[in-house]
């Protein structure tokens, strides 16, 4: 498995990927309809080369050969006066799941976070993807803030 940071050209070779890998995860883990995640995925999708060039995004490939394992999407933002990388998305296509390509992503993230001297990685995941919740249990992340709503 190759871990790398993508490029433009890496993401564009690969954006169709990415934009199935994105929709299938809001049908799945936000219960979003596919119509309206294809909407909302496109409309991001094609944001991402600006954020690249603005250097506000950093994307990050696992690759098996030449084939798009999973993507780790990651953003600069400053919390309360403290500078820290936001996991937008992590996804593992489902052919290659169990097959630590998640904590991968995760050991790059931490890697880039650590050249841009930034020293706190955070991330929103739902509590009904467990595996999830495990697997960043597993290599040390905590619970921060709980986002909480009610249905009128």
């Amino acid at each position: 498995m190759k871990i790398k940071v993508l490029k433009i050209e890496d993401f564009l070779a690969d954006k169709v990927t990415i934009l199935e890998l994105l929709i299938e995860t809001y049908v799945t883990n936000l219960n979003v309809s596919k119509e309206q995640s294809t909407i909302l995925c496109t409309e991001k999708i094609n944001l991402i080369p600006d954020y690249i060039n603005q250097q506000n995004a950093i994307l990050i490939g696992a690759y098996e050969g030449e084939i798009l394992a999973g993507f780790l999407w990651l953003y600069k933002h400053n919390y309360f006066g403290e500078m820290r990388l936001h996991i937008n998305q992590i996804i593992v296509d489902k052919r290659f799941r169990g097959k630590s390509v998640g904590n991968q992503l995760m050991k790059e993230a931490e890697r880039v976070a650590k050249q841009y001297e930034i020293k706190i990685i955070d991330l929103f995941v739902s509590e009904t993807n467990l595996k999830a919740i495990n697997m960043y249990d597993s290599i040390g992340y905590t619970t921060e803030r709980r986002y909480m709503k009610k249905v009128l």
